[in-house]
């Protein structure tokens, strides 16, 4: 006697997700994005995953202070972003998963200028890895260390050392 087929259909390998987002700040200017992404299950354990995400950050006005006292407005320039990112998670075991990511930047933005207005600028090209740990059901801890090529010293106000451009992008 054969067994019986399972007339469950087997999950898909592939499937494809499409992010849409938008922010705004009055103090970092406005944003928007668009990002498709397709993820591949290659194994039981591991998964990869491309993806592309446009950016279009909006021109922003904003009032500064003369050297006389007065108030002039100044107006930054809106520009898009291209950027391409790969990466992957393994399944080391049901409590601890491994992932990976890169990233480049295919903008012909001036490097100075980031995603609003430099306050969170990821640079031309980069790479970040993690481990996410399950505790318990409810709880986790993930660690993760990041490289960035290409992000500009002097353009955040939380990053500038004052001693130039540093090996982690800052």
């Amino acid at each position: 006697m054969k067994p019986a087929k399972s007339t469950t259909p087997a999950a898909p390998r592939i499937n494809y997700s499409l992010n849409l987002g938008a922010s705004y700040n009055s103090i970092f200017g406005a944003s928007s994005y668009v990002q498709p992404t397709a993820r591949y299950q290659i194994s039981d354990r591991f998964s990869g995953y491309a993806s592309f995400t446009y950016v279009h950050n909006m021109p922003q006005n904003f009032a500064v202070t003369t050297t006389e006292g007065g108030t002039m407005v100044r107006r930054t320039n809106g520009h898009q972003q291209y950027i391409v990112s790969v990466g992957g998670d393994y399944l080391v075991n049901d409590r601890l998963i491994l992932s990976g990511n890169a990233w480049k930047d295919f903008s012909t933005v001036p490097q100075q200028l980031g995603a609003y207005n430099n306050f969170n600028y990821m640079g031309r090209q980069g790479a970040d890895f993690s481990a996410t740990y399950k505790i318990t059901d409810n709880f986790s801890v993930t660690g993760a260390v990041r490289y960035t090529e290409g992000g500009s010293p002097y353009y955040s106000p939380f990053y500038n050392s004052g001693f130039g451009r540093s090996p982690f992008g800052y």
